[in-house]
This record gives structure tokens, sequence and C-alpha cells, in this order.
């Protein structure tokens, strides 16, 4: 499987990533020990902002954090509407990849050397 820039710097320090391309996907994989997902909200067959909606009111994963990404939702509103449909973060690109990896761990606990974020 290719590695896309997202999931590079994660891997580099030591976060196992599992990737997915579509919202379904991604709320499969969540159900199977996720730590912290990393969102695109550039899905091919769902709207971006229902799969954190999904996953907070789905008692399996509602303590997953998601961080969100972007390159396509960065006008005014865009991150507050990701806010409160669960994002616990929001990236617009372009951004430091280091930034996602501060990001990942901070939403992990402060020092997190290690996890399982996936990225769909």
């Amino acid at each position: 499987m290719r590695v896309t820039a997202m999931a590079r710097p994660l891997t580099a320090v030591g976060f196992d990533v599992r990737e997915t391309a579509t919202g379904r996907d991604a709320l499969r994989l969540a159900r199977l020990q996720t730590d912290v997902i990393v969102l695109d909200l550039a899905l091919p067959d769902m709207d971006g902002f229902e799969v954190p909606r999904r996953l907070k009111a789905d008692e399996a994963t509602v303590n997953i954090p998601v961080i969100l990404k972007t390159a396509v939702h960065v006008q005014d509103g865009h991150r507050q509407r990701g806010l409160d449909a669960g994002g616990a973060a929001y990236f617009a690109e372009p951004f430091d990849p280091q930034s996602i990896v501060a990001v990942v761990r901070r939403v992990l606990g402060d020092g997190a050397a290690s996890g399982s974020p996936s990225k769909p």
C-alpha cells in the first residue's frame, strides 16, 4: 500500500497507521482497536462532516478522538462545523507535517510516543 503524505510523518515516529479511502471504511475501521482517527473531510462516498457525527453517536466509537483535515473546507465556519460534529482538532492544508504528529500526541495525552492512528 502506498503511504500518503499524511501518514508518512506519523509512521516515521512509530505510529501504526491504517488508511482507508472512504467514509464507510473509516466507520468500519474505527471499530478495530483504534486510538485516534485523522480524517480527510473530502470523501468520495459521504459528507466528511457526517463521519465524526456517526462516530460520536456510536457507543463503540464515541471515545475515539477525530482529527479533521481538509484542503477543500477552508471557508469561515468550516472549522467550527467540524469541531461541532465531534472533531478534536481541525487542519487546513497546507500544513507542517510535524504539526499533525504534535496534535495526535496531544489528543492521545502529552508525551504519547505510539498508538494506532487511522487515516481514512
